[in-house]
C-alpha cells in the first residue's frame, strides 16, 4: 500500500509542476500584451494519512494561481486617446451586445464610426459627462462625441488701442456735422471686425474727430462707430450709425447719431455720449465709451458689443464686462493715446469665436477629456470612470484583457480618478505587460528540475515494484 501511494505522489507532483509549466507559459506568451498581469502557481501539500501512528505526506498539490498586480511599465503612444492608469483601478467599459459592465487595464480607446469611444474589444468606455465648467452630470454614460460642435460665439467686448495726431486743427460738430462720406468732416478713421451671433465677421469703422480744448486745456475727441448699412437691414453700401443708445424699433433709427460734444467761443463745454480726452501728457485722461448695440442682419441675433479705448486716468465711465468693470482708471496709455507723430491703429482686439467642429481631444490627470475645436476652443467633454475590487485578482478573465465581475472578487466601487485610492490618468500611454521574462525563465527551470525530481520517484516506484513481483519467481 504505501509503495503504491508513492506512486501516486509522484503523479500528483508531475501533475502540479506541469500545471505551473501552464502557467508560466502562459505569462511568456503574453509578455508583449498590454496591460497583462503575470500569474504565479501556490504549492502546497496535500492532506497527510496516518499509518502507525506516523503521519506520512501525500505529495504536492497546486493550491491556487495568484495574479501579480504590480504595475507595468508605460509606453509613449501618438493617439490621445490612449491613456495608462498610475496606480490602482480598472477602466470601466460596458459591452454592447451584452449589457455588462467590463474592466480592463488597457487603455487603447478610439473613437469608432458614430464617434464613441471603444476599446480594442469594441466595448463602449464608461465616464461622466461634464458641463462648461467641468463638472461631472448625472451617472456614467457611454463616452460619446457624436455631433458635438463649438457654437459660435458673438463679440461683446472690442478693445482699440490708436495714436491720435494732436497738431489737427479742430472741427466744431454743430457747424461742420459729422459725415462718413466727407472726410472733411473728421479726422482719422480705425477698421476692425467684430463676430456676430453666428459667427460671421463683420466690418466697424471708428471715425475720430478732434472737437477742440476744454477748460482744463485738455484734448477733446469724438467718434462714430459705423457699419456698412447691410449688415443692420439698412442700405448696402451706406455707412450707417450703429445706435448706442437701446436697441432701436426699426433699422432705419440707427442712422440716428450719438450726442456730439458742445462747443462755445472756441472751448469744449459739454462732452458727447462718445467722446475721449486727452491730457497734455498724452494720455487717455477720461473716456465715455457707452455700450454699442447693434440688430444684425441676416438671422443674426441682437449683439452688444462694449467699445474699450482703455484705463482712463480719471474718469472710466465705459458700461463695462467683466473683463473690463465700470469705473476701472489706469495709466492711460494701454489704448487711445495723443501724440504727435501722425495717426496709427496700434491694436484692436474682440472676443467671440465662429462655430467649430471638434478636431482632436485631451485628456488631465484626472482623466477629464477636452475637445479642441477647428475653432480654437476648449471645452471640457467627458471623464472616464475606474473601478476598484476588494479583491481585483479574482476577476473572471474573458480574453483581450477584459474581466468580470464574480462572486469572489467582490462588487466593483466606482469613482473619478485620483479619488478612493484610485491612480491618476496618463494620456498620450499605454501599460505594458508587468511579465518578467527572465523570472520567467529562472522559475521554469526550478518547474523542470521539480518535475525531473519527481519523475525519478514514479520510476524508483516502479522499479520497486518490478522487485517485489520478481520475489514470486
Amino acid at each position: 500500500m504505501g509503495i503504491n501511494n508513492a506512486l501516486y505522489m509522484g503523479s500528483n507532483s508531475l501533475i502540479a509542476y506541469g500545471e505551473s509549466v501552464q502557467v508560466i507559459g502562459n505569462n511568456i506568451s503574453n509578455v508583449n500584451t498590454l496591460g497583462f498581469k503575470g500569474e504565479n502557481v501556490k504549492f502546497g501539500d496535500v492532506l497527510s494519512s496516518n499509518a502507525a501512528r506516523l503521519q506520512i505526506g501525500n505529495g504536492v498539490q497546486s493550491v491556487s494561481v495568484l495574479q501579480d498586480q504590480a504595475k507595468g511599465s508605460f509606453q509613449r503612444s501618438n493617439n490621445s486617446t490612449d491613456m495608462a492608469i498610475d496606480g490602482n483601478g480598472l477602466f470601466v467599459l460596458k459591452n454592447p451586445t451584452t449589457g455588462l459592465s467590463e474592466y480592463t487595464r488597457v487603455g487603447d480607446f478610439a473613437l469608432d464610426k458614430t464617434q464613441q469611444l471603444v476599446a480594442g474589444n469594441g466595448s463602449n468606455v464608461q465616464g461622466w459627462q461634464l458641463d462648461s465648467l467641468g463638472n461631472p452630470i448625472g451617472s456614467v454614460v457611454n463616452v460619446n462625441v457624436g455631433g458635438v460642435i463649438s457654437v459660435a460665439q458673438a463679440s461683446s467686448l472690442l478693445d482699440v488701442g490708436v495714436n491720435l495726431d494732436n497738431s489737427v486743427t479742430a472741427i466744431d460738430p454743430a457747424v461742420t456735422p459729422f459725415d462718413p462720406a466727407n472726410a472733411a468732416t473728421y479726422h482719422f478713421k480705425s477698421d476692425v471686425q467684430v463676430l456676430d451671433s453666428l459667427g460671421v465677421l463683420k466690418d466697424i469703422s471708428v471715425y475720430y474727430t478732434k472737437v477742440g480744448l476744454d477748460a482744463g486745456g485738455n484734448s477733446v475727441w469724438d467718434y462714430h462707430a459705423m457699419t456698412d448699412g447691410a449688415n443692420v437691414g439698412g442700405v448696402a453700401g451706406v455707412m450707417t450709425e450703429i445706435q448706442n443708445l437701446g436697441l432701436p424699433s426699426a433699422p432705419a433709427a440707427i442712422a440716428a447719431n450719438p450726442t456730439a460734444s458742445t462747443v462755445a467761443a472756441g472751448v469744449v463745454t459739454t462732452l458727447g455720449t462718445q467722446s475721449l480726452v486727452f491730457n497734455n501728457l498724452g494720455q487717455l485722461d477720461t473716456e465715455i465709451a457707452p455700450s454699442l448695440t447693434i440688430p444684425w442682419a441676416g438671422g443674426a441675433a441682437v449683439g452688444t458689443i462694449q467699445p474699450n479705448f482703455g484705463a482712463a486716468v480719471t474718469v472710466d465711465s465705459s458700461t463695462g464686462t467683466a473683463a473690463v468693470p465700470n469705473g476701472v482708471t489706469g495709466s492711460g496709455t494701454d489704448g487711445a493715446i495723443l501724440a504727435s507723430s501722425g495717426f496709427a491703429t496700434r491694436f484692436s482686439n474682440r472676443d467671440g469665436f465662429p462655430s467649430g467642429q471638434l478636431d482632436r481631444m485631451e485628456v488631465d490627470s484626472k482623466g477629464k477629456m477636452f475637445g479642441i475645436f477647428t475653432n480654437g476652443q476648449r471645452r471640457p467633454l467627458y471623464q472616464v470612470a475606474l473601478a476598484s475590487f476588494p479583491d481585483e485578482s479574482k476577476l473572471t478573465k474573458n480574453g483581450a484583457s477584459v474581466m468580470t465581475e464574480s462572486t469572489t472578487s467582490g462588487a466593483a466601487v466606482i469613482d473619478k480618478p485620483g479619488n478612493s485610492g484610485l491612480g491618476v490618468i496618463s494620456s498620450f500611454s499605454l501599460e505594458t505587460s508587468n511579465v518578467d521574462l527572465a523570472g520567467e525563465f529562472v522559475n521554469m527551470i526550478v518547474v523542470q528540475r521539480g518535475y525531473e525530481a519527481n519523475s525519478k520517484v514514479v520510476q524508483t516506484t516502479d522499479a520497486m515494484l518490478q522487485t517485489l513481483l520478481g520475489i514470486k519467481r
